[in-house]
């Protein structure tokens, strides 16, 4: 039998950030919180769970968000389901998952 996965203390979320064509404004870190918090607000509403960014890379476009363990999938469903922003189709792909 497998040891159960930890589900407590912070998880660090790698993504990177995709558009079908390329947007005419530079993609920064503000765009990348602008986005991330866009894709939580349409999928839960104003009710949320915390989450922080760690870092973006305008020129790979990779960038980390960091929340509680319990809250990873919701995380990663808000992101899934999120594929526009602003007329804009957009897709964050997987890169990896580590603890904090």
């Amino acid at each position: 039998m497998s040891p159960k996965a930890k589900e407590h203390g912070l998880r660090e979320l790698t993504v990177k950030l995709e558009f079908e064509k390329e947007p005419k404004d530079r993609v920064n870190m503000e765009t990348f919180k602008s986005i991330i918090s866009a894709a939580y607000i349409y999928v839960f509403g104003q009710i949320v769970p915390s989450y922080k960014i760690g870092y973006f890379d305008e020129q790979s476009r990779k960038g980390t968000v960091i929340t509680n363990a319990q809250h990873l999938n919701l995380l990663w469903a808000a992101l899934s389901i999120y594929g526009n922003h602003f007329g804009q189709k957009i897709a964050f792909h997987y890169f990896s998952i580590k603890e904090e």
